[in-house]
């Protein structure tokens, strides 16, 4: 049978499942790395001061955990899946490793240390034994009802991926760290993949390693991103029959390299325009993975007339409004942390008393016209996000004023409070974006279904 979807399109337009193992290895091994990634950021945080040896347990076990949900409940599979993707993490993992594969010393690396091939070998055999020794926990799992369409699920982790580049992107603007490292793409003169980062190296640095530490990081997160959205632009271009979402996703990897160039020449020519222009294209690609994210999931794909309130306009309306008012709001946040002009400062103030009222009343229209029933999947997930829209905004409006009392004035973030206050506040912002963005996608779905209702009607 076929259905109309949101996107005037039929069903028979998307495969409705895959069989193999490589679209879960894939969902799996990504999943992973990101929280390997995620985790070793956190943990090696010049400001908590962990060891080693505290540290690595951590990501070990962060490491286990999300193999383990990823392969949870896919019964015989689950083995397979967990060896392929412990193994593609592990192999991700490699940009990070790099950095224990040479001698501490801060200045340009020599060179590997002799048993650097052998650590590496290892770590990969590593990732492959733990996802092998997770698959079998998870074959034991009762088999969970999973949608077996792994593309949107990959969508999802790659928009999930921008997060953490968008946090160590904002505590490298709050500090101030910018142009910690004078070059680029080398780090200090070395591959930016070998340059060695860690407790063993702080101690060489002094003062310095936090701010390295910080902008080297965010380059690395960035690399990660670009391999992420790589592989979902292949991977769409060779499963999706939406033409328009092929483009979408097409169009997010050019803008990622893109990103890339433009965060080095904002070190190349010292210029904070370029770097405040960076930050604000940031968060607008991150609204686009989450944009294409929305439309590839089973939420948005099972939208019907029936989902559809009396005038599914006016809440494409609104939600675009909101959304749009939201991205001015996020330029006057970006060229005052970049600047400190007291003139942006009151604009952006005066400017979130807008951004709160458009973005509640989005929230609360979004409550008040979709249908509750909880067996429409597409309805309640669209419920959902006009609860988060109201509870970010809140959020956002009270972490404006937190950041401008107890913030700072100056450029650099005077003490770590201070650096975590602007984060948070530059980080919600970006949820708000994502919020906003999930709402307009469906709000367009809804009006495409209703309008091609009435156009059968009519005809």
């Amino acid at each position: 049978m076929v259905q109309s979807r949101p996107d005037g399109a039929s069903s028979s337009l998307i495969d409705p499942e895959e069989r193999s193992v490589s679209g879960p290895s894939v969902v799996a091994g990504f999943a992973a790395a990101l929280t390997v990634w995620t985790t070793w950021y956190i943990t090696h945080l010049p400001a908590l001061g962990l060891r080693e040896s505290l540290s690595i347990p951590i990501i070990l076990w962060a490491w286990s955990l999300s193999i383990f949900v990823c392969v949870r409940g896919l019964g015989n599979r689950a083995v397979t899946i967990g060896l392929l993707g412990g193994g593609v993490s592990a192999m991700l993992g490699l940009l990070i490793l790099g950095s224990k594969l040479v001698a501490p010393g801060g200045a340009p690396a020599e060179g590997t240390v002799p048993s650097a091939f052998l650590i590496a070998a290892g770590f990969v055999a590593g990732g492959f034994f733990l996802g092998a020794l997770w698959g079998v926990v998870g074959s034991f799992v009762p088999r969970e009802p999973r949608s077996e369409a792994w593309l949107p699920k990959f969508a999802i982790v790659a928009a999930m991926s921008v997060i953490p580049l968008l946090v160590a992107g904002g505590l490298v603007t709050s500090t101030d760290a910018g142009m910690a490292v004078p070059d680029w793409p080398n780090t200090f003169g070395s591959n930016m993949f070998l340059y060695p980062l860690g407790p063993r190296v702080q101690p060489l640095m002094g003062e310095a390693y936090r701010d390295v530490y910080l902008e080297h990081a965010h380059r690395l997160f960035g690399a990660f991103v670009g391999l992420t959205t790589l592989t979902l632009m292949v991977w769409t271009l060779a499963s999706e029959r939406r033409r328009w979402v092929k483009v979408l996703a097409v169009v997010a990897f050019a803008l990622i390299c893109v990103q890339g160039v433009l965060g080095g020449l904002r070190v190349i020519e010292n210029q904070r325009v370029l770097g405040a222009i960076h930050g604000i294209s940031g968060q607008l690609i991150f609204g686009l993975v989450v944009a294409i994210a929305a439309v590839m999931s089973r939420p948005f794909r099972s939208l019907s007339a029936v989902d559809a309130p009396a005038n599914p306009r006016r809440l494409r309306l609104v939600t675009t409004a909101a959304l749009h008012l939201t991205l001015l709001q996020l330029v006057f946040g970006a060229i005052y942390r970049h600047f400190r002009s007291d003139h942006v400062l009151y604009s952006h103030i005066a400017f979130s008393v807008l951004v709160l009222i458009a973005a509640l009343v989005a929230g609360f229209l979004i409550r008040g016209r979709i249908d509750s029933n909880p067996a429409r999947i597409g309805c309640r997930v669209f419920r959902r996000t006009g609860a988060l829209i109201v509870a970010a905004v809140t959020l956002q409006f009270l972490l404006g004023w937190l950041a401008f009392f107890a913030g700072g004035k100056a450029i650099g973030a005077a003490t770590t409070l201070q650096a975590l206050v602007r984060t948070a506040h530059q980080a919600n912002g970006a949820l708000l974006i994502a919020c906003l963005t999930v709402a307009v996608v469906f709000a367009r779905g809804l009006t495409a279904v209703s309008s091609a209702r009435q156009g059968a009607a009519a005809a």
